[in-house]
Order: structure tokens, then sequence, then C-alpha cells
């Protein structure tokens, strides 16, 4: 939330006067965060504020006139070209950028002929100084203007001001305006708040008699309706005029990021700003019946609201009727018969306390997020409505030239009694560790507006004002307490060293974290929720409960509409983000959670935790030339997975062409990986449809294993067992087979597992050929068997017996030719 410095000020008789610098350090250090202040006057320099002496025609063109300017009474004129239509008659003051003023966008000004006479600066326009987007003229000041001449034009616009960042945590509703930061400043600097005369009571001035708005407009809650809208106040502004709002005041709304719009609706977003309190102003004359009446939406009825979208409505939606109609959307958005236009001269203003829950359903299904709504989702004080509406009638009646209709009508069914809290003080010193007494804890509450009486021990008794509906419990006032006396008084301490007790948590997906991170891959944390094009791109038949995901009632976006079933997709949006932004060589993994549908009695899911990885470009390189990621890199990484979590027996079996193992795999790229048999994941390149899906033209490769298949929750690192250093020297053997195209590798290791020989000690695969000199259908593979006896050193006979063995075996099961 955006706050203006000065305005803030206005709300504070504080002890001292801080600079902007100090009051941004006190609220961070209380815990509401300046996230940033700026300088509204910032954007341009060397203009001030001159008064119009005298005007002419400019002799060599018709539209430009040639004006005399002063910048202090009695001194010397200095004519200026100017070529806007409203130059005003001498007396009036207007904006001069004087030679050497720099204008937004750099532009810096000099002395210029225009048309054969040198114009030293220029009189400058809303747009020219950033301030607005009236380009019909120069800024002619009110004639009531009080800014001394030769003044900074920043102090005639309001722009010598700072504006602060907040970031307004979100059970804290009371700080979105400027009275609830002005209680906390001036609770932490010490003072008192000042709250607007007029919010206390209309300007009696601006009443009429005459008039009365209990009589021009009845107010009605429906019974049912009460918890959804506990408090309406309506009040009636007559004889008003729609115009522009005066210069300071659009200016306050413009640094608080709303763009101004006329004299009614302006005061309505002003009032919202100073006091937190979101209001809604309707044209009296399209109120049916002069009559409102707040109840839910039934079954079937629909609404237009201010931006023109027809809605459809829902039995939980809050509304505004009149005799006839909804006219507005309650505590989300008006209707648009209802609203104030050019044509408007009664107003019906409203200001009312609705419930949080009831509000933010209905904008966030209807996806509108509007500034009253972001209030009211966060709680709004139920004692301010009538400050605001005195306020904003005050307002409303003064800038549009209007009378007040004596009183206002008030409904408020269920006053809640301010909520009572026990404080022990001695509870208060063990929780912040700070030496704190009944006084200390007194004064602090106090300055929050707390209401603080003593009772029997240390024990006290609080009062809490409605606007604090987050201090609801003893721990709560605590947290207050510290706020006030200062976070830097908590005493620095060592605790207590305790042996920590063996965890029996699952610890595999942290484990797996460690080792893929170990192996160089960056982690990935993406959303468990994902598009549903995002699962249906992994092309699932329709029989996988992958392919049925869970949808979200209320998802946030269409992006997150389901709850994913796989790693995989979010991985390669991953992928795909990474290469749109400059980063090609993209190596990541996730460790997390998927949810699959299950029958079960409690309507949850399942939801094993899967480890996945991504590899797409290039693998780093920084000696030699980088050579791009393979299907061996995926097998490897899904190999040291396991390994760090098993000690079990790790396989790999290729999928056939004809059969692969995943549709969203290439049919000629991808395997199942087995621990001790049992199917724990799956490996491979990703489908080319499936990736073009995601937007990535590179191959992409990925493994991605159910962790809950591997090891067993909470059994810590495998434990190995360590193997002596060989005493004694081992011999090597090689030997070249002719094998069917269709016998894979591992086939080939699973015979020599299988002749069970004592004396191999390791196998590898040395060459896999194929070429047109074997015979067609058929590949020369060499694998190299390693021998070794453990208690002496082998004869060649030994090593010759043993691995003559192992190829008869080979040659007769596989079936297989020697070479």
């Amino acid at each position: 939330m955006k706050i203006v410095w000065s305005w803030l000020l206005e709300l504070c008789d504080l002890d001292r006067m801080p600079s902007v610098d100090d009051g941004a350090r006190a609220l961070t250090g209380a815990g509401l965060e300046i996230e940033g202040v700026t300088d509204l006057g910032a954007g341009f320099s060397g203009v001030v504020v001159a008064e119009v002496v005298g005007k002419r025609p400019h002799p060599a063109a018709d539209k430009l006139s040639l004006v005399d300017v002063i910048v202090e009474k009695g001194g010397a004129a200095t004519q200026v070209v100017c070529g806007a239509p409203n130059v005003p008659a001498p007396g009036r003051r207007v904006l001069w950028a004087r030679p050497g003023a720099t204008l937004p966008g750099g532009l810096t000004l000099s002395v210029k002929p225009v048309k054969g006479i040198d114009s030293p600066g220029m009189l400058c326009s809303e747009p020219e100084l950033g301030v607005g987007d009236d380009a019909s003229g120069i800024i002619v000041l009110d004639e009531h203007d009080r800014t001394p001449l030769g003044a900074p034009a920043q102090q005639a616009l309001g722009l010598a001001d700072h504006v602060l960042e907040v970031n307004a945590p979100a059970n804290r509703g009371d700080v979105l305006g400027h009275l609830g930061l002005a209680r906390e400043l001036c609770a932490l600097l010490g003072g008192r708040v000042v709250v607007p005369p007029d919010a206390l009571e209309p300007d009696a001035e601006l009443v009429a008699s005459d008039l009365d708005a209990a009589a021009l407009a009845a107010v009605a809650i429906a019974p049912d309706t009460r918890a959804g809208c506990p408090r309406y106040v309506a009040r009636v502004i007559d004889g008003v005029t729609v115009a522009p709002s005066p210069r300071k005041l659009a200016a306050r709304l413009r640094a608080v990021g709303v763009r101004p719009i006329n004299n009614l609706v302006d005061v309505t977003n002003y009032v919202m700003f100073e006091l937190g309190q979101p209001l809604h102003a309707f044209d009296h004359a399209h109120v049916a019946g002069a009559r409102i009446e707040v109840r839910m939406a039934r079954p079937g009825e629909r609404m237009t609201t201010l931006d023109g979208v027809d809605r459809a409505l829902e039995p939980g939606d809050l509304l505004i009727c009149d005799g006839a109609r909804p006219v507005a959307l309650g505590g989300v958005m008006g209707g648009l018969d209802s609203e104030v236009t050019a044509a408007t001269t009664r107003v019906l203003l409203e200001a009312a306390a609705f419930d949080a829950r009831t509000i933010r359903r209905t904008a966030r299904r209807l996806g509108l997020h509007s500034e009253a709504s972001h209030r009211f989702e966060r709680g709004v004080d139920p004692a301010l409505p009538p400050l605001a509406a005195a306020r904003a009638a005050t307002l409303l009646a003064r800038l549009g030239g209007g009378r007040i209709a004596r009183g206002a009508v008030d409904v408020h069914p269920a006053p809640r009694a301010p909520a009572q809290v026990p404080l022990r003080v001695a509870r208060a010193r063990a929780v912040t560790g700070v030496d704190l007494d009944a006084a200390a804890c007194e004064d602090a509450l106090t300055r929050l507006g707390c209401a603080v009486a003593a009772t029997d021990g240390d024990a006290l008794h609080v009062t809490v004002p409605t606007a604090r509906a987050d201090l609801a419990r003893e721990i709560d006032l605590i947290e207050e307490i510290l706020r006030l006396v200062g976070y830097d008084k908590v005493p620095a301490t060592l605790p207590p060293l305790r042996a920590a007790p063996v965890s029996t948590a699952d610890d595999r997906p942290d484990r797996a974290r460690r080792a893929l991170a170990a192996a160089g891959l960056a982690e990935a944390i993406t959303f468990a929720f994902q598009a549903r094009e995002r699962g249906a791109a992994l092309r699932l038949p329709a029989g996988d409960r992958r392919a049925d995901p869970v949808a979200l009632k209320n998802p946030m976006s269409a992006d997150q509409a389901v709850l994913r079933t796989s790693l995989v997709p979010n991985l390669l949006a991953a992928v795909a983000r990474n290469r749109n932004f400059g980063v090609p060589d993209v190596a990541l993994f996730e460790v997390g959670s998927v949810f699959w549908r299950a029958d079960r009695a409690d309507g949850l899911c399942d939801e094993p935790v899967h480890a996945c990885v991504a590899l797409a470009g290039a693998r780093p390189a920084w000696l030699g030339e980088a050579r791009a990621w393979d299907v061996f890199d995926a097998r490897g990484l899904a190999e040291t997975l396991l390994g760090a979590l098993s000690t079990g027996a790790v396989r790999v079996v290729a999928g056939a062409p004809a059969a692969p193992v995943e549709p969203y795999l290439h049919p000629g790229v991808s395997a199942r990986i087995q621990l001790d048999g049992v199917d724990v994941g799956v490996l491979g390149e990703v489908h080319p449809e499936t990736r073009e899906a995601f937007g990535v033209e590179v191959p992409v490769f990925v493994a991605e294993i159910d962790l809950s298949k591997v090891g067993a929750a909470g059994a810590g690192a495998p434990v190995r067992q360590m193997r002596a250093i060989p005493r004694h020297p081992g011999a090597a053997r090689d030997v070249s087979l002719l094998l069917d195209l269709a016998i894979p590798a591992a086939r080939v290791r699973d015979v020599i597992d299988a002749a069970a020989q004592p004396l191999v000690e390791a196998v590898r695969v040395l060459e896999d050929y194929r070429g047109d000199n074997l015979p067609a259908g058929h590949k020369s593979m060499l694998w190299s068997i390693a021998y070794r006896a453990p208690d002496r050193t082998l004869t060649d006979a030994e090593v010759e017996s043993a691995h003559e063995a192992i190829v008869a075996r080979l040659c007769a099961e596989l079936p297989a030719q020697r070479r």
C-alpha cells in the first residue's frame, strides 16, 4: 500500500516531528516493512510559480502568445512564448520552466527562438510535468492558491512530498489507510491521532435542515444476511455538481496509484485511502424507491457491474439492492445502472462493514480484485462506517456545491462488544526474554489504543479496540508489547545444548535432494498445481489414474487448476522457461509429492513422493568442448540417486519400440528402472510431441522415481560394507559375441551373473558394433570380464576354465556366436 507522508502527518500530533526516513525506520522496526520511499517531486526541477502580468498576440503566429511573467512582486517581467489557448488574465499564476530546468525524460530547457522571438523556457501543462493527462492547455493555479511566487512547482502541485510503500501483513486490515498508519506512528514515536473533525460530525454549515436522510433513504438488512453485513450507514447529499477535483486532492490520489475521475468519485476514493473504509456513491435518482436492502443473491440472479460485465450470481454473494434490482455487489464492485454520472445531482453514500470471508469468496470466484475488496477481505473496523460517511459527505458537499441531508441512516442490528483479553505479565517476560513489568506492558498497550485494567497479582485485563481484530489471544498482546518496546531489547543468549533425538521421520526426500545436488543439478521448486493442459501433454491413456487429476474447486488461475500427477510437466515447463530466458543448458531436479485419486474412506488422495530430473542442452565442460546430455546421463543420475537411498541391485530394462515405457517418452529411448526386481521409476528421452507442447525444440531427457518404493522411511543412509584392497593380482579376458539386435546388453549381463562364477570381479561392455559387414539383424558386442581370487594369484588355467564356462553359457542361452 502507498502512503503519502504529508497526509500521514496531518493525522498525527507527534511529540517530535520526524523526517520521512525516521518514520520509515520506526515503522519497519515495528514490523510494518517500508519497501521503498519515493520523492514525488523528483521527476522535474527548475520549474517555479510565476504570475502573469501581461499577454499579447505573437506578431508572427496567430496561435502563439507572448506572456510576461514575474517570480517576485515588483520584479522585472520576463517574456515567454506560449502556444496554449488558456493563457490566463494578468494576476493569475502559472508554472514556468526557466532556462536550465529539467523535465521528465531528461529534457533540459534553454532560451530558444520561436517564430523569431526568443523564449526563455516554457509555461507547462500537466503532461509536460508528468502530473496528469490534460493536454488542452497550461496549468493555471486556483485563484485562491497561496503558494508564494518563485516557489518550486512541486509545492503548488502537492508534490513536495514522499510516498512510502508499505508491505502490510495480511492480518492487519487496520493499516490499509492513512489513519491506521497514523495510529502506529503515534504509538511508536509518542503522540496522539488527529481524526479529521468532519469525520466526527459533518460541517454544520453544509447540513440542510429541510432534508432528512431517513426520509430520503430507507435501509434494511435481511435477517439471514446480518453476519455478512453487520453494519450499513447511508447518507444523502443533495444539489451536487460533477466537476474536476481540486489539484492537490487529485495529486494525492495519483500518488497512491488511483486515477482521478471527478469530484464525486474521487471523494469516495480519497476517504477510503485516508480512513481505510471503502465507500460507494449511488446516483439517488437511479435507486428505485429510495430504498436499500442488503441480502444474499438468489439462484439464477444476474447483474451488470461497473466494468460492463453481466455476471451470474450465486447464493453466497452479498448484494446491495434497491426496490427493484441489485445495484451493487457488496464490498466488491458497484452496479452499472446506479453509478454516478455527469448528470448526477443527488448522491446516496454507502459506508458499510462486510464479512471478510464472504467478500473474499465472491471476489475470488468472479476474479474481481478491487481496492475495496482488498480491504474488506482483511477486515474493516465496524466503528469506521459512520466516521467515513460523515467525512465523505462533508467533502462531497464542499467540492460539489451541495447540501448534506440531516442525520444518517445507521443500521447496526448487533453491535460487537470490544474483545476482552487477559494478560499475564510473567508470561510476557517468559515469552519475550525481556524484563517487562506491568507498567511497561500497560504503557505499550495503551499507546496502541487498548484499555488496560490491573487485576489481582501481575495479571492485566485488556480491552482491545474494534480496529484490532487480530488481537484475540494473550500471545497476540505479547507480540504487540514487544513490537512497541523494541525487538532490539531482546537479549542475545546461547540456548542450552541438547542431544538431538534420533528422528524416525521419512528422510528419503532430503537424502534424494542432497544426492542430486551433489551430482551438480539445480533444484526446482514448482507448484503442486498445474494447468490441465500440461497433464494432457503427457498423452496418458484414459485408464491411467494419472490422466484424471484432482481439480481445485477455487483455483487461483487456470494455470493452477488441477493437482499434479507427475513431476515431469512442471519440470518441462521450467526447462522451457529457462531456455526462453537465455539459459540453453538446463539440468534440474525436483523432489515433491504427486497426487493420485484413491478409493479411500477419508476421501483423500494418495500422495507418493517422487524425485525427477530433467536434462536439456549440453553438460558442463570447463576444459574441453561441451557435449550434449543423453539418456545415459539420465540413467547415471537415477543410479546415483538409488545408490544414495538403498544398497539394492539397480537394473534398467529398456522398452521396445513397439511398446514404449510411457506415452510421453520416445519409443526407442526409454526404460524402466528396477530396484531388486521391483519397478520404481522410468527414464528416457521425452517424446517430441510432448516437449513441443511445452515449447522446447531440443531433446530433453528425464528420469522419475517413486521414493516410496525405495528403502524404508526413517532408515537413514544405507550402510555399505567396506571391502579390503586386493592383495593379489587379477586377470581379464575379453569375448566378442555376435547377437540378435533384439538382445539387450542387460540380458547378456543377466546370463553372466546367473553363472555365479565366484572368481568374477567385474563385467563391462567395451563395444557395441553394428555394420553392413555383419549378418542382417545382428550386432557385435565386446565384453570384458575381470577375474580375481581374494587369497591367491590365479593361474592361467583357472582363469581360462572359468571364462570358457561363462562363454559357453552365453552361446547356449542367448543364443550367441563367439567371434
